[in-house]
């Protein structure tokens, strides 16, 4: 290791360079997925989480024009998840961590219920409680309000849940309509949350 660093040079001048280039080429890039995602992957092995959540989510929103067509981002998704949900677990977004496992198909209920255990700040549930499109995370959302004594969160969320388009037994697409436009809208309001920080 250290005859790799006297060959080479020092290993943080030469992240420090690849920064500064990366950063760059987006000026003169600014919509290269490539350059996005790889700028990405250098910030989040620095351990930059929130420059990684914007990154990722800028690059989610060049390929699906805005987060206005969710079925492109299927293969964003696929690339971005393992460091997006990471990255948030990080900064203790585990709203969002719960809300993006469960963008996978199939969803990974397990990873999500267990992120919606671990929020003890409220800060952002009125925003993202409306946009839950799964039956199975609202429920567990509630079971965690009625554990811990929240009765106007958990009457908020069985609220939600008799809404007309959580009706599982909605024709296939309206239903399918009602999930893809509640997904899209999470993840506008995710990047909203993350851009304006």
């Amino acid at each position: 290791s250290s005859g790799i660093n006297a060959e080479y040079g020092d290993t943080d001048m030469c992240v420090s360079t690849l920064t500064r280039l990366l950063d760059h080429c987006l000026t003169v890039a600014p919509h290269n997925l490539k350059l996005i995602a790889l700028q990405a992957a250098v910030k989040m092995s620095l351990g930059d989480n929130e420059a990684t959540i914007k990154l990722l989510l800028c690059s989610g929103a060049l390929i699906s024009d805005g987060f206005s067509d969710i079925t492109v981002l299927d293969r964003w998704l696929e690339s971005s998840f393992y460091n997006l949900v990471k990255a948030c677990m990080n900064l203790g977004a585990h709203i969002e961590v719960s809300l993006l496992c469960c963008l996978k198909s199939p969803p990974e209920y397990g990873t999500s219920f267990q992120a919606l255990k671990r929020i003890v700040q409220y800060d952002h549930l009125h925003l993202y409680y409306p946009l839950f499109w799964d039956v199975n995370l609202l429920e567990c959302a509630i079971a965690q309000h009625h554990k811990k004594g929240d009765t106007l969160l958990r009457d908020f969320v069985i609220g939600l849940m008799r809404r007309p388009e959580m009706n599982e037994n909605n024709h296939p697409d309206l239903v399918a309509r009602s999930q893809n436009s509640k997904k899209c809208a999470f993840l506008r309001t995710m990047f909203q949350k993350f851009l304006s920080s």
